[in-house]
């Protein structure tokens, strides 16, 4: 077999090899892509379906006035004053400021923390009591300002013979929950944050909240809340192609609020993307097995048919 003929041997036996081989491990890189997109999405689902359980508890433990009045019967106004002043002498970080109203709305007590509270406010004309006392049940909105973190602007009625007694209100502050949902993003990727009923970012990972007070939400997670409640679901997780771009996104929403928790990660910064070099790998390593068959091939052809002939 002259020098021509070899190389000729050789390189028929590679493509013949190499042809399906290649149409194969394309379809096994992209598919071992898929499936680390699909598990970063799972992880995603747990992180925030995990996180709004975490939110919704220490929202009824440190944000629920009622709590005050719990386990006992309505007290007199006297008992409410007593305990809400405690209370925002306890821990004036959150309860920055208490009051008691009545049915209609008159204010019975107010007590504020010390240069926490910045202006009055009127809360029988405010959208939460109006909405509380419409509901007779809790109701709160997010107050933003631009020199202090987020507050609650919450009302809650006190229910005495199928009728409201007294009505709870009060400015609690948001800074606790904020640092919960920062440490709850430490590790995250991409950016974990929490954001209310109208899209403005209450807390975030990476602090763009506080830069910014009030900011909305980015575009790909307001499309992933729109498409959750077109669904109707409590957690949606799904990529979003926006701008050129895709990125992995989960959104949950936050028991007994309007309220969602929401991760987000651009996929081509997928920490997960340098785990698929080992497929990589594994096609370049059957790339170079078939270059060296390729060449045993040769030598055994050119012994058994040389001896044959």
């Amino acid at each position: 077999m002259n020098g021509n003929n070899k190389y000729k041997f050789v390189a028929a036996v590679t493509g013949l090899f190499l042809l399906p081989f290649l149409i194969l491990s394309r379809h096994f890189i992209y598919g071992a892509a898929e499936l680390q997109r699909h598990d970063v999405l799972r992880h995603l689902e747990l992180r925030t379906l995990t996180g709004a359980g975490i939110i919704s508890n220490v929202l009824n433990l440190n944000y629920s006035l009622s709590r005050l009045a719990a386990g006992k019967p309505v007290p007199d106004a006297a008992g409410i004053k007593a305990e809400l002043k405690r209370r925002v002498n306890e821990n004036p970080f959150i309860y920055s400021e208490l009051a008691l109203l009545g049915p209609s709305g008159a204010e019975l007590a107010r007590f504020s923390a010390e240069k926490s509270v910045k202006t009055r406010l009127d809360y029988a004309k405010s959208q939460s009591f109006l909405e509380a006392k419409g509901t007779r049940s809790a109701a709160g909105a997010v107050e933003y300002g631009d020199y202090t973190p987020p507050a609650l602007v919450i009302s809650e009625p006190l229910m005495k013979a199928g009728a409201p007694a007294y009505y709870l209100s009060g400015r609690l502050s948001l800074a606790y929950l904020g640092e919960v949902v920062r440490m709850m993003g430490k590790n995250s990727s991409g950016n974990l944050g929490l954001v209310d009923g109208g899209g403005q970012i209450i807390a975030d990972s990476m602090s763009m909240s506080i830069v910014k007070p009030g900011l909305k939400a980015p575009p790909e997670v307001i499309k992933m809340l729109s498409l959750a409640s077109g669904r109707e679901d409590d957690n949606f997780s799904s990529e979003v192609r926006l701008r050129g771009r895709v990125y992995l996104a989960s959104v949950s929403a936050v028991a007994g609020t309007k309220w969602w928790l929401y991760e987000i990660i651009d996929a081509a910064d997928l920490p997960a993307r340098q785990s698929s070099f080992w497929a990589v790998r594994v096609v370049v390593s059957g790339v170079l097995l078939i270059f060296i068959f390729a060449g045993v091939s040769y030598l055994l052809a050119l012994r058994w048919l040389s001896g044959a002939r």
